[in-house]
């Protein structure tokens, strides 16, 4: 009898400690802020719970579903019936408007994930002159020191506008030097009052440029004896608006099956390379217009730059590692193939 009573007791313990088990249970999981202004910076609000289980409490971490928010938690376990806290801390910065995002809290609970949720409606911050226009040149000052031009047929001419201020107290002549000869570019008007806005006016013929991909050229604005440089960015695409339906069937078609190549971790210092490959699965030949890096660290070379119908290049990467962290390198690749005109090959690890 005495055996049945000490191995009744002694199974008891056990169911005890197999359903020990942590619970969180929170005051609330919404919180609205309401109007936050930009100009006051982050704002933050702390979520408490407690645990209602009849085991120690871990929060093991806490993932939000924007940079923009920042998390601070209990670390320490939280033993039952005690408390603990989840601060949630959102940047208003570049906001403005409604925001809702979300933090999951994951435990070693029973109901190991809690979504929390914050709410409310950024009030932008009103720019200052300098902020708005941020570049200057004299007391001219541009919104940006890059004109991008975006997509650009490689038989066409596209004209873009940069606002600019004139911040002084006389009027201001803009003067342009360095132009290359696709580009003409002039100001609005030739001589901008004090305190008055006007535009640089950008005129850009792809067809003189004769290139392919993204084209940088530099030009410098002159005021008084102030220089700048502005950056006037294009991506020129090749025209194939003249095809006939029966070309198109018969066109290149560039294919490549992996776009990527993970080199994992390396140290500064050291090189990473990758091969891809290019194939040509159209019925002409498949000619490589360009291929450019985003990065001076990482050098190309391809095997072929005319590629038979169903034959294949190999692209080549070699990559410097210069920079620490975490890194994410594009190569593309022009072709005259109109399903696929561009192609990105990416060069991904850490260097250490």
């Amino acid at each position: 009898m005495k055996k049945l009573v000490l191995l009744s007791f002694f199974l008891n313990l056990a169911c005890i400690g197999a359903f020990a088990q942590a619970k969180i249970q929170f005051s609330e999981v919404k919180h609205e802020f309401g109007n936050v202004k930009e100009a006051n910076g982050p704002v933050s609000h702390v979520f408490t719970f407690k645990n209602t289980g009849n085991a120690p409490l871990v929060i093991q971490n806490v993932e939000t579903s924007c940079g923009c928010t920042s998390p601070e938690y209990t670390k320490e376990p939280v033993q039952p019936g005690k408390s603990g806290k989840v601060k949630a801390t959102f940047d208003p910065s570049g906001r403005p408007n409604y925001f809702d995002k979300n933090l999951t809290v994951i435990s070693n609970a029973e109901n190991n994930r809690v979504v929390l949720s914050i709410k409310g409606n950024v009030e932008a911050k009103v720019l200052t002159i300098e902020e708005q226009y941020p570049f200057a040149v004299d007391k001219v000052r541009m919104k940006n020191s890059t004109l991008e031009l975006y997509k650009v047929s490689s038989t066409g001419i596209r004209t873009e506008n940069l606002e600019v201020v004139n911040t002084g107290t006389t009027p201001a002549i803009l003067n342009f030097e360095d132009v290359p000869a696709h580009i003409s570019i002039k100001a609005d008007p030739v001589s901008i009052p004090a305190g008055a806005k006007g535009m640089i006016q950008c005129t850009y013929n792809a067809a003189k440029k004769k290139d392919f991909g993204t084209v940088t050229d530099n030009i410098t604005v002159k005021v008084k004896s102030s220089k700048g440089v502005l950056t006037v960015r294009a991506n020129i695409e090749e025209d194939f608006s003249a095809l006939t339906t029966a070309e198109l069937e018969k066109a290149p078609v560039a294919k490549a099956e992996n776009t990527n190549h993970q080199f994992n971790k390396i140290n500064k210092g050291s090189k990473a390379t990758g091969t891809f490959e290019i194939k040509n699965e159209g019925k002409t030949d498949l000619i490589i217009r360009k291929v450019t890096s985003d990065c001076d660290c990482v050098k190309s070379s391809i095997s072929a730059t005319s590629i038979k119908p169903g034959k294949s290049a190999t692209l080549s990467l070699e990559l410097t590692a210069n920079d620490l962290g975490e890194k994410f390198y594009g190569t593309t690749v022009v072709t005259n193939s109109p399903k696929q005109r561009q192609l990105t090959f990416y060069m991904i690890g850490t260097v250490e």
